[in-house]
């Protein structure tokens, strides 16, 4: 099965570091006036943040991407860590 998260992660404007993607986009993130209005607009033209923001529809978001790390076996923390570098 696809996992919609790493999809986003890996093929956002065609990275082929899905590490240095995500510092990307969340430099966007914190950067913006409005996080949420941004990342909405990112969905309406990109399926992959589209279909993840759907995963996360009613959940914890941090649960979601902490149980999708886990399928893929992954770390969380590491990741978190490498982002937040």
């Amino acid at each position: 099965m696809s996992n919609p998260l790493m999809n986003m992660i890996g093929g956002m404007m065609g990275n082929n570091n899905p590490m240095q993607m995500v510092q990307q986009v969340m430099g966007m993130v914190r950067g913006s006036n409005n996080p949420q209005s941004m990342v909405e607009s990112m969905a309406q033209t990109n399926p992959a943040i589209k279909q993840a923001m759907e995963m996360c529809k009613g959940k914890n978001p941090q649960e979601v991407f902490n149980n999708l790390c886990q399928q893929q076996g992954m770390n969380p923390q590491d990741i978190v860590d490498k982002v937040n570098k």
